[in-house]
């Protein structure tokens, strides 16, 4: 196996272990929202208008 076919199945075991890490993060992070959400009694609703800034609303994108 020459030196770069080692790069680059190197480079493809980071580029996994980078995705790996990324869905854990992401999850841990979506735990601790769960967590002050019910600490503190936010609701889905109370959220909206926080969580999707830049989205058009569809009463907005109507008229």
């Amino acid at each position: 196996m020459s030196k770069l076919e080692q790069l680059l199945a190197q480079q493809e075991a980071l580029t996994a272990q980078i995705e790996e890490a990324k869905k854990q993060q992401k999850a841990e992070d979506l735990k601790k929202v769960r967590e002050l959400c019910r600490a503190h009694g936010f609701t889905a609703r109370m959220l909206k208008g926080y969580l999707a800034e830049g989205r058009v609303r569809r009463a907005e994108a109507e008229n």
